[in-house]
């Protein structure tokens, strides 16, 4: 952790020892916390990013309150098993204490009556929302919280709407205090959220809106401007031409995946179920080669890199398979297992029974597995830190449960170093995640501008059956794909001046896409224009690559696994670097090269 400018011993009840150190975010927060208390606040809410070490804060934050004499015992909420499992982890929790200088303190788990009423003398409490709504572990949680002042912290506080059963259920609880923990204070239903400050103010059209008010905001910015936290996003967004048939007519409609998303969205009644295209078209086999071929080839390429180095990690980078259904997931895996059949692949779907869950996710974890397609099961508290490439094939678009999505890929994992810290980010274009993807990506740019301020510029193919049957999916052809990255909006980036704070504290909008100044305006296009000409022929191999993988007859893979294998072997081979090692001239090579196999149907 980084050292930071506050005095330590300003934080009441807390004596670092060792090398231990806060990081800034966490230090401003214990020190606005200690100060709130002491004015009489009870209650706070707190939103960091994924990874930036909510365990500690929480803890910590009890420490202070304790030491101010607010609370004696703590209860910590949160909303799945594995997160209650990792606050509970015994060895850490011990190093933690004995890193902040705290007495020793007894916990237990509150996963069930008998266990749990045997320890009511119990300092710190870990229990799950669900517990705490039943019948019995409501009534042992009260009996506990009315023995002592209790401190509650509410992790992931955004799955307590207000109104909501666990809400109802946890505000008949005494306690003296409490925080609240985020890192997305928004619900894609639009509920408000129980237990977090709120401040009424006007919105940019005047209108007066509800606003969530946290004691302190790390945003994605801020992490990194710190550095040592998320990894960078690289996002490629892809898009496809769909030709469709009226069984009725006989009429003839193609359309790109962007114009059947803007007919989805569209208020004028049209006799194409755009939804239900969409879904289907899902299963179709030149969709999953168009969007799985481009992310395998870029997933090789890392797992390449890596194992080039003389001082190669013991982890190995990951890919994570969002699909939108199990059967999806199954064709999906099914996909994967014949064209890539030398990468280790499984599935984890709630049709999985779930001792056979618990031994995949374990595995997946360890890194047994390299690829996991999953519908809704690795989700937050998974901390898979090798996971660099996400592809997703669902169509969730709510912008929290996105975030929540591609956040599982960019948690900072240290054996790779710096620059093998980048997730790489694969979707379609009809699935409107574009606007959350630019955002993510204006927001590390904003956070690399803050640091560089900061050190003086340094730097089975079932296909589902529709209930609209009028329509007919024919095929699917690949249109085009657009890869945002560091530089994406360097274009726009001279006349706008430098915001830190806006777009903070909204619980109900989602955040603007915002952008730095650069006092090097000539310095930064020549820098744009030679990034921009490269990721052009980066993506122009790729598409070629994919090409020629289709037109290869199986008889010439020369004992590869795969047409793919066959290609990225021969491409390392003859020109000993990946695409994003390349060069424009020697990004121009290998086009040439891709063109003249394509030409010729094999690989020369």
């Amino acid at each position: 952790m980084q050292h930071t400018s506050y005095s330590y011993s300003a934080l009441p009840g807390i004596t670092i020892s060792g090398n231990f150190r806060f990081r800034q975010g966490q230090a401003e927060f214990l020190r606005r916390f200690a100060t709130s208390l002491i004015a009489g606040e009870r209650n706070c809410l707190g939103v960091f990013v994924p990874g930036y070490g909510k365990t500690i804060t929480a803890l910590s934050s009890f420490l202070v309150a304790r030491a101010l004499s607010v609370a004696q015992k703590l209860v910590i909420f949160v909303p799945r098993g594995n997160l209650r499992d990792q606050y509970a982890d015994p060895r850490e929790l011990a190093d933690l204490m004995r890193n902040l200088g705290a007495p020793p303190l007894t916990f237990c788990v509150a996963d069930s009556e008998k266990k749990f009423l045997q320890h009511l003398g119990t300092d710190v409490i870990i229990t799950t929302y669900q517990y705490a709504s039943g019948r019995g572990g409501n009534d042992a949680l009260q009996q506990f919280c009315r023995r002592a002042r209790c401190m509650f912290v509410f992790d992931e506080v955004h799955h307590l709407s207000l109104g909501g059963t666990w809400a109802e259920k946890i505000k008949q609880f005494p306690f003296s205090c409490s925080v609240a923990l985020s890192g997305t204070p928004m619900r894609s239903d639009n509920k408000s959220i129980f237990g977090i400050p709120l401040e009424i103010a006007e919105d940019e059209s005047g209108k007066l809106t509800q606003f969530y008010k946290p004691l302190h905001e790390v945003l994605l910015r801020d992490a990194h401007a710190e550095g040592g936290i998320l990894k960078r996003v690289q996002a490629h967004v892809i898009d496809y031409a769909v030709k469709l048939k009226n069984t009725e007519t006989g009429a003839i409609l193609e359309l790109t995946l962007s114009e059947l998303a803007e007919k989805a969205e569209s208020s004028t009644p049209t006799d194409i179920d755009s939804f239900l295209t969409r879904k289907k078209l899902r299963f179709h086999e030149v969709y999953l080669q168009s969007l799985l071929v481009p992310a395998f080839e870029c997933f090789a390429e890392k797992r390449s890199r890596l194992e080039s180095q003389h001082t190669s990690p013991k982890r190995q980078h990951q890919m994570l398979i969002i699909a939108m259904s199990n059967l999806h997931a199954a064709s999906i895996l099914e996909y994967v297992q014949a064209n890539f059949p030398h990468v280790r692949s499984a599935r984890i779907g709630q049709d999985i029974p779930e001792a056979d869950r618990a031994r995949l996710l374990k595995e997946y974890r360890s890194g047994e597995i390299d690829v996991m397609v999953q519908v809704d099961m690795i989700g937050e508290g998974t901390d898979i830190k090798p996971i660099s490439v996400i592809v997703k094939a669902d169509l969730v678009r709510a912008w929290s449960k996105t975030l929540q999505q591609l956040f599982r890929g960019m948690r900072y994992y240290a054996p790779f170093g710096v620059e093998a810290n980048v997730c790489d980010v694969y979707t379609s274009n009809d699935a409107e995640v574009v606007r959350i993807l630019e955002w993510l990506t204006s927001e590390e740019q904003i956070g690399v501008t803050l640091s560089n301020h900061s050190h003086g510029g340094k730097k089975s193919r079932t296909q589902q059956p529709s209930q609209h049957p009028e329509w007919e999916l024919l095929t699917v052809e690949h249109h085009d794909i657009a890869s945002h990255t560091l530089e994406l909006h360097n274009g726009a980036l001279h006349h706008i001046e430098l915001d830190t704070k806006r777009g903070r504290g909204r619980p109900r909008t989602r955040p603007e896409t915002m952008f730095v100044v650069n006092s090097d305006r000539s310095a930064v296009e020549m820098a744009v224009n030679q990034a921009a000409r490269e990721r052009e022929l980066r993506q122009e191999c790729s598409e070629l690559t994919m090409k020629l993988t289709r037109i290869l007859p199986k008889e010439s893979w020369n004992g590869h696994s795969s047409a793919f294998m066959l290609v990225h072997t021969e491409s390392m081979r003859r020109f000993s670097k990946s695409p994003e090692q390349m060069n424009c001239a020697e990004l121009l090579q290998k086009r040439d090269w891709l063109k003249a196999c394509a030409k010729e149907k094999r690989v020369l």
